[in-house]
């Protein structure tokens, strides 16, 4: 199966696959923004133009099954560090139509997005793992990881 980069024309469909995320984790239609496409949309000018994101479809007979998106991480804090010393990438929206899942659609899609932060410069790559991705980043050699919350 073919992946290959995703050119700013297929970006609904990236809104589209973004959204079912979302909608996979459970969230209610209601706790969606009125401008959640518009915003995705937004999102990804902005991170093409400044933070090296990458985008790859799965196709199959010319229709796109599976997505994933890439880009430098941002830090919700002031980032000391030199970035030749850590420059980290993150992996989020990995999504394969249902009907495709259990083909190895979601491993070719995250290895070809690790690729895309080496090539930009990345030294290592976070992602957030649902627990039905989990078993795909392990086997790709990611360490499990915990990250701690609290809800208020």
């Amino acid at each position: 199966m073919p992946i290959r980069a995703a050119i700013p024309e297929d970006d609904p469909l990236v809104v589209r696959h973004y959204l079912a995320v979302w909608d996979s984790y459970g969230t209610p239609a209601d706790h969606y923004r009125a401008d959640a496409g518009a915003l995705v949309l937004a999102w990804l000018a902005e991170a093409r133009a400044q933070q090296g994101l990458g985008v790859f479809l799965a196709e199959e007979d010319g229709q796109a099954v599976g997505s994933a998106c890439c880009q430098r991480f941002q830090t919700p804090y002031p980032d000391v560090i030199q970035p030749t010393r850590r420059n980290p990438g993150y992996v989020w929206s990995v999504y394969v139509e249902p009907n495709w899942r259990g083909r190895g659609l979601a491993r070719l899609l995250v290895t070809r997005a690790v690729e895309h932060l080496r090539g930009i410069g990345c030294s290592r790559v976070l992602l957030h793992a649902s627990q039905a991705g989990r078993g795909v980043y392990e086997r790709l050699g990611f360490v499990p990881g915990s990250e701690m919350r609290l809800e208020l």
